[in-house]
């Protein structure tokens, strides 16, 4: 007993030293963003994100705006997909680094930095091409319809905003078949989305959109918690006006088109 409490004597600076460096290796890693993959998480929203890409390749032309920003500052990224009300959960604990796409809210402006614009949506009332109702020209005018919201998204906070009544679906299969079968009048989401989500499912012949003069600006969000962040969403924004600047950002919209 005495000579193990010898030897443990004389271990004991080198193990509280290994035990101190291995601490400080574990603080340090995420705060070094710029030495390891950058890990963002969005969810399948095409044309803007597209989680299983068709025989074209196309990932979504914020994906790759956002992997070709970060290659121009020397940074390496990569999006995984998840359910969109995991992935603000996950900004709020500072468990990824960003989330793809999303919009400005008071709501969420307590845990994220925003990029500079990358990209915007038009939002709009979609209605079955049969619908023979008043036709409304600004978000206000779904007052006294039947209208259908998919829930968690900004397009729901916009409704509860302008004060107009509305029934929440859990994703936009649910809430187009609401639009049909329930014979409610208005579904209000983004034409980009719609429009592409509607050719798969054949149905973009019964579909109209009705303008509500109202455009969203979508962001690279950065997690206010994720270590080191505010110098992550600086290089980012560099690297994003430099594909401004030569046409990059220009061509890649391009292939959506």
């Amino acid at each position: 007993m005495i000579l193990l409490s010898n030897i443990y004597d004389t271990l004991r600076p080198t193990l509280c030293s290994l035990s101190i460096l291995a601490g400080m290796m574990q603080f340090v890693w995420p705060v070094a963003a710029d030495e390891t993959e950058l890990v963002i998480h969005a969810v399948n929203y095409p044309p803007y994100e597209i989680e299983n890409p068709g025989e074209d390749g196309l990932h979504g032309f914020d994906v790759e705006v956002v992997v070709e920003a970060f290659k121009r500052v020397d940074l390496s990224a990569r999006v995984v997909f998840l359910p969109w009300n995991r992935v603000l959960s996950m900004a709020e604990r500072g468990t990824t680094v960003a989330a793809l796409s999303c919009a400005k809210a008071e709501s969420r402006d307590h845990y994220f930095h925003y990029s500079d614009p990358i990209s915007s949506s038009t939002n709009v009332y979609v209605a079955r091409k049969d619908f023979k109702g008043r036709i409304p020209l600004i978000l206000a005018d779904g007052k006294n319809h039947k209208v259908v919201v998919v829930g968690g998204y900004i397009n729901e906070l916009e409704l509860k905003e302008a004060g107009i009544p509305y029934l929440t679906a859990t994703n936009d299969k649910a809430a187009l078949n609401i639009l049909f079968k329930r014979k409610f009048d208005f579904f209000y989401s983004t034409r980009e989305f719609i429009q592409h989500i509607a050719v798969g499912l054949k149905i973009s012949d019964k579909l109209q959109y009705f303008n509500t003069n109202h455009q969203v600006d979508y962001h690279l969000c950065f997690s206010r918690a994720w270590p080191n962040s505010e110098v992550l969403h600086e290089k980012f924004n560099n690297g994003l006006a430099q594909i401004k600047a030569d046409g990059t950002l220009e061509a890649i919209h391009a292939q959506y088109q």
